[in-house]
């Protein structure tokens, strides 16, 4: 039995023949409680729940009526507009990825895997996270960015808020069509009213059928566990943020989502993390939340060829150690490094080179004759990037080993 990290951080302080007898007591399931600890707990446990403020930013993005809690009001012009678009967007979309995408990944993706989902440089694209994995009952995003102010939308202006529905309809169209975020457009909204990160995620859901039932901000501790942050909290970051102070930024989100009619509640998480090696070393709380979910399923795309360079080697090998399959485009695991790992890989598409150019061209190669040694397998759709020539092409890595 493991100690709950804040009771053995305050049995570690005990004397040795204390901390002796209250982990034999604990092994044989008798609890404790610490006095000094009940209120830390509970702040751990819970935090502040803003579903409603989530709900009414969904209601006004993905035009459903609105239900509980304060509605976000813009003109009735703009939202006609704004939702004739996207309606005709989400049919096109869903009806694409019935006819093609649906029948590969149902053939090659674990269908009964009970497994988290982890989604490295993934920010904003639950979309195609749930698409590809639609029996997820955890996914974990990774990016760069921070997740923006849920709340903000409700103390915009009408005008504002109207600007900001227009630029989110405009980058709900941009993701649609290649079914990836740009860092570009998350960055330039992550202070709007209606922030990318929350935008995106918010859609994806409302795309695949489900609701969003809590809404949380949290901090990762030390030994990658999750520390929610309480009204206070985010009274203390509304504060920093206008003083202009860089920790006001609320990064990390938690979205529990469920379909309407089903008890079965489901987990979101994005989380903003610097993924680098030089930016692990000093941190290395994301690779600890990580490591302790033992095993999951992965997925990368549109990637910007991270995965190739050892300056990203930590996460890398985070991924080979926990990951017993993984789904991506060309900038997953490079091949040498995938079989160093125990991993098979099957290619999908054709993939005659990098679509970027500043990239490893050593790795690059060892793709191209990685998809030349194997027979051609038809890929109807684009999963991330293309290659240099614009085909479509896909990577399954799959554990067949143990972890060396």
């Amino acid at each position: 039995m493991s100690l709950p990290v804040h009771f053995a951080a305050s049995v570690s302080a005990l004397k040795p023949w204390w901390r002796s007898v209250i982990r034999a007591l604990c092994g044989l399931g008798v609890g404790f409680v610490l006095w000094a600890e009940p209120a830390r707990a509970a702040t751990l446990s819970e935090g502040e729940n803003l579903a409603p403020a989530a709900r009414a930013v969904s209601q006004l993005i993905n035009c459903t009526p609105t239900g509980d809690g304060p509605a976000l009001r813009v003109s009735a012009a703009t939202r006609n507009v704004y939702c004739a678009r996207m309606a005709a967007m989400s049919q096109r979309f869903l009806r694409r990825f019935e006819q093609l995408e649906k029948p590969l990944l149902n053939q090659v993706v674990p269908q009964g895997a009970d497994l988290p989902v982890v989604y490295p440089f993934g920010g904003g694209d639950l979309l195609t996270a749930l698409g590809t994995y639609p029996n997820a009952k955890e996914i974990t995003t990774l990016s760069l960015e921070a997740s923006g102010n849920v709340r903000a939308a409700a103390n915009a202006s009408k005008e504002k808020l109207e600007i900001a529905l227009v630029q989110a309809g405009d980058n709900l169209r941009r993701l649609v069509a290649v079914e990836h975020s740009k860092t570009t457009n998350l960055s330039n909204l992550s202070q709007s009213p209606l922030p990318a990160e929350i935008v995106f995620s918010l859609y994806a859901l409302h795309v695949w059928g489900f609701e969003p039932v809590g809404f949380r901000y949290f901090q990762i501790e030390p030994n990658g566990g999750l520390n929610y942050l309480t009204s206070a909290d985010l009274q203390q970051r509304d504060l920093q943020a206008q003083r202009r102070v860089r920790l006001a930024s609320l990064a990390n989100i938690e979205v529990q989502y469920k379909r309407p009619g089903e008890t079965i509640v489901r987990v979101f998480r994005h989380i903003a993390a610097d993924l680098s090696d030089a930016q692990l070393k000093k941190d290395n709380r994301v690779l600890q939340h990580l490591r302790a979910k033992l095993k999951f399923l992965a997925m990368t795309k549109a990637a910007s060829y991270l995965l190739w360079w050892d300056s990203f080697s930590m996460i890398r090998q985070t991924l080979a150690d926990g990951a017993v399959f993984m789904i991506s485009d060309s900038t997953g695991f490079p091949p040498a490094f995938a079989k160093a790992q125990g991993f098979s890989q099957t290619t999908y598409g054709q993939f005659h080179g990098p679509f970027l150019s500043q990239v490893n061209r050593q790795v690059g190669q060892a793709f191209i004759q990685l998809w030349q040694s194997q027979p051609h397998r038809p890929l109807p759709f684009r999963y991330g990037y293309p290659d240099r020539d614009r085909h479509g092409h896909m990577l399954v890595s799959k554990r067949e080993t143990a972890n060396r």
